[in-house]
């Protein structure tokens, strides 16, 4: 999929598209890397500690620095965003290792375990908006939106083939050789990034900090008065939520049925049901109206 991917890149730039490829290579590795370490950590806590609430925790560990990305859009702003993404990438690295040597040592903390997960989900969801800066200073602008199309399905692709295929590693590699598999990606990704050759415009540091949080709670006051955007809000709350647990159960589901293989095929079945929803399903749902559309989602991931 990569490959064909990269082989499809063309342009009038050689090096412009080489360093685009390596972006759209990294963010594949990298992106396959989350995926690993997630699923094992999650069959991995189960293990250590048979209880569904941890699971749960370890799973708001997962998500939860996504809401939290809004903080860091200035500090993206004023820095090298290659440095950053080399430098996020790194630190997951540095803390998939540590996870390494807390399993290998047999060390039975889950608080540890779900606080170092975080903190690599917090470096990882920080790479996306770096990578999406990246984009407009690799590519001409009439290029734009394939670009962005290829970094989405690097993006998506990925998540959901190894999404899948970590359940199988687990039975056949154990949680501590998933995880040293998950170290070379992180590693690779690292060489990768650090490969691209770009010369970034001098950034002009004049917006405060201040100002910055204050466009922040304009956002949030613009939602909370427009009723459209509150009902969107909400919806997409309950929505996460349910997904949030249908995460836990799939574990559950997983080893009631016998262990990690069924697992894999639990995220397999996921893997391809969300890629027939983004093609086959979504040719017919977008006939719906919007209201209807919004409900019909939120009903079938309510009761499914």
């Amino acid at each position: 999929m990569i490959v064909t991917l990269l082989q499809g890149l063309k342009g009038a730039d050689n090096v412009i598209n080489a360093n685009f490829r390596k972006l759209v290579l990294g963010r594949a590795v990298g992106n396959a890397g989350d995926s690993i370490y997630m699923i094992a950590m999650n069959w991995f806590i189960l293990q250590l500690t048979n209880s569904a609430l941890w699971i749960g925790i370890m799973n708001v560990a997962i998500v939860l620095p996504g809401v939290l990305l809004f903080l860091f859009g200035d500090s993206i702003d004023r820095h090298s965003k290659r440095r950053l993404l080399v430098a996020v990438e790194f630190s997951q690295l540095v803390i998939v290792v540590m996870l390494i040597g807390l399993v290998a040592l047999h060390i039975k903390l889950p608080g540890i375990y779900v606080g170092l997960v975080f903190v690599a989900a917090l470096f990882g969801s920080l790479a996306y908006p770096i990578q999406d800066t990246l984009v407009p200073l690799l590519v001409e602008p009439d290029q734009l939106v394939q670009a962005q199309a290829d970094m989405s399905i690097a993006y998506k692709g990925t998540d959901y083939v190894f999404n899948a295929l970590s359940g199988f590693l687990i039975s056949l590699c154990s949680v501590l050789g998933v995880l040293i598999m998950d170290a070379a990606t992180f590693v690779v990704t690292v060489a990768t990034f650090r490969r691209i050759k770009l010369a970034e415009p001098r950034q002009q540091h004049t917006r405060e900090k201040s100002l910055y949080l204050n466009q922040i709670l304009v956002g949030f006051k613009i939602i909370s008065t427009d009723p459209l955007l509150r009902l969107l809000t909400f919806a997409s709350v309950v929505m996460n939520f349910f997904f949030g647990g249908l995460n836990t159960y799939v574990v559950l589901f997983g080893r009631h049925f016998g262990g990690s293989i069924y697992y894999g095929i639990l995220e397999s079945m996921s893997a391809v049901g969300i890629l027939l929803g983004m093609t086959v399903v979504y040719r017919q749902l977008k006939k719906l109206t919007f209201g209807s559309l919004t409900s019909s989602a939120t009903f079938g991931a309510r009761y499914s």
